[in-house]
């Protein structure tokens, strides 16, 4: 399979320093090739928490959201961590990069 110049540059801007996909640019760039029209994003920090898991906090986290901000788009993990008791992790905190479509201007 042949990559052309535009492709392989395509694709190196949709990962990340660790070779993962970067969804939030991946998720951008089909946007914008779907609408054909500019979008403005506005990007917030959350916080997750959760004892079963780190998925239980990233879903809590936007759960959480869902209900007063309109027009989630993306999420990124910005940071995972924890607390130990007695050797086991008893609690998983998960912070998060979430984008939304702000609306447009009246």
């Amino acid at each position: 399979m042949n990559m052309s110049n535009a492709d392989t540059q395509n694709k190196a801007a949709m990962t990340g320093r660790d070779g993962a996909v970067d969804h939030a640019a991946k998720f951008e760039l089909s946007d914008e090739i779907a609408h054909a029209q500019a979008h403005t994003y506005r990007v917030i920090e959350l916080v997750g928490t959760s004892e079963k898991s780190i998925e239980d906090a990233i879903n809590r986290a936007i759960g959480r959201a869902h209900q007063t901000i309109r027009h989630l788009r993306w999420f990124e993990v910005a940071r995972t961590s924890g607390h130990i008791t007695d050797g086991k992790v008893s609690h998983f905190q998960v912070t998060l990069k979430v984008g939304f479509t702000m609306e447009e201007a009246l």
